[in-house]
């Protein structure tokens, strides 16, 4: 007897299950293509051939198992598997992606808490609000103090004396001149950090309020294809706002500006009804009082922001694989490459030669903190930094990092 023949076609089972998973990986593949279309961030010639190709492969495997014999089918069937396993995938990354900039660039209500302390002098006998007597001092035009004010009245009638320098206020609650203070929680320990003669020893918190506000979020008003974005940079003590700079972006003609600015700069504090505050000293405050005091100060909307902090800088630059930056010229860091620690004799100095090389992490750290090594002081930190930011930019859109 001859051996028999190999069967030419599929059962039917196996044939109505490759109909039915094709069925299913195409629906995969619509919501994979909606998805990627609503997260908006490819342009579109790229958009229209990563899912042209894909359709084109949906459509192929389609045709093969429908329309043509067993070898076809199955070759259909391994293609519309590889469609399958790039839907959900893709689908999956892209609709975490989408979430993730939803939450980081909301167009709505953003709410920040500020907390309040009622300080007495450490050792006295008031323990809590109502040991009280008297009057309780505060700074004037301090930030949401008509909003504390009123939380405070509703737990205890007591008279508010205002003081017009912090200091002097801290000064007189220290030497028994005053028997409690109000205070912002932030202000608190700047001034505790700042002024050496006071510690926490000196004072002991009787009470505390928690107030929260609703923030505007500027996002919902880009004009003209162009938005605005605030970077601040904080030391690694998380309260002062060393690094400034507003990032504007113009999507017509793909421009993108940069502008620094001094830490040093000297402007009204949003809230405190016209003081004023550098934007290092601002930044114990919250990236947002920042965000808001530049706006008023300079007539404009920025859009969003982003807070950087000393550490966030090197793990960024390490995740993109580090980045290429140049100088005009050779120079040694007054800085050493450390963390956390303003004590430079407990690291290496770093060593820039003239021309472009490649910096890790701790070694763009340093370049960015540096401004004592040029003639240009400040100035010139600035130029280094617009270059590490646009360098990490680089590094985010190259074929490798995606």
């Amino acid at each position: 007897m001859g051996k028999a023949k190999k069967s030419k076609k599929l059962s039917q089972k196996t044939l109505l299950f490759f109909k039915v998973f094709s069925f299913i990986s195409f629906f995969l593949f619509f919501v994979f293509g909606v998805l990627l279309c609503q997260l908006d961030v490819l342009p579109f010639p790229i958009l229209a051939f990563i899912l042209g190709t894909l359709l084109v492969i949906a459509m192929s495997s389609i045709a093969s198992i429908f329309f043509f014999r067993k070898p076809f089918q199955i070759f259909g069937f391994i293609l519309m598997s590889f469609l399958f396993i790039l839907s959900i995938t893709g689908s999956y990354f892209v609709y975490h992606t989408d979430e993730f900039l939803n939450r980081s660039f909301t167009n709505g209500v953003l709410k920040q808490s500020t907390s309040y302390y009622v300080l007495a002098k450490s050792g006295s006998n008031i323990q809590n609000l109502n040991d009280i007597t008297g009057s309780i001092s505060y700074l004037e035009n301090a930030y949401l103090i008509e909003q504390v004010e009123e939380m405070l009245h509703k737990e205890k009638d007591i008279s508010m004396v205002p003081y017009h320098d912090v200091n002097s206020m801290f000064e007189d609650l220290k030497n028994g001149n005053i028997t409690s203070l109000l205070t912002e929680q932030t202000s608190y320990e700047l001034l505790l950090d700042l002024k050496k003669d006071f510690t926490k020893d000196d004072f002991q918190i009787v009470h505390e309020f928690l107030v929260t506000t609703e923030i505007e979020n500027n996002s919902s008003n880009l004009e003209d294809g162009k938005y605005m974005i605030y970077i601040g940079g904080n030391d690694f003590t998380n309260s002062l706002m060393d690094f400034n700079m507003i990032v504007t972006i113009n999507t017509h003609n793909h421009q993108v500006m940069l502008t620094s600015i001094p830490r040093d700069y000297y402007i009204p504090v949003s809230g405190y009804g016209g003081r004023k505050d550098t934007l290092s000293f601002m930044g114990a405050r919250g990236i947002e009082v920042n965000r808001k005091s530049l706006e008023e100060f300079l007539e404009l909307d920025l859009n969003y922001y982003i807070k950087i902090q000393t550490s966030s800088l090197v793990r960024v630059v390490d995740e993109v694989g580090g980045i290429d930056y140049c100088s005009d010229t050779s120079y040694t860091t007054t800085h050493a490459t450390i963390l956390d620690t303003y004590d430079d004799s407990k690291g290496q100095k770093l060593q820039v030669k003239k021309g472009c090389q490649h910096l890790n992490g701790i070694e763009a750290l340093t370049v960015a903190r540096e401004r004592l090594a040029f003639p240009g002081g400040d100035r010139q930190r600035q130029k280094n930094c617009q270059q590490i930011i646009m360098a990490i930019f680089k590094q985010l859109i190259s074929t490798n990092t995606i």
